[in-house]
């Protein structure tokens, strides 16, 4: 069986918007460097199973606290 390598890239593009955009939105609450965990979720779309994992610890990750010192989104 073969896979059109066209498809492939296409999926990969795909999932590469759709966990960065996600990854934006969850890192933003739960890191102090939102752009560097978006950068690397992307990269790791490479490998899909990778990338689902690192948004599910992204998820499960616990939100910074809100003091003082905390950047107002």
């Amino acid at each position: 069986m073969t896979i059109n390598s066209n498809l492939f890239v296409l999926f990969m593009l795909l999932l590469m918007i759709v966990v960065g955009v996600v990854a934006w939105r969850l890192a933003r609450r739960k890191s102090r460097h939102p752009g560097l965990v978006t950068f690397l979720c992307v990269l790791l779309c490479l490998v899909p199973p990778f990338a689902l994992l690192a948004l599910l610890i992204l998820a499960l990750w616990r939100d910074m606290p809100a003091g003082p010192d905390a950047r107002q989104a």
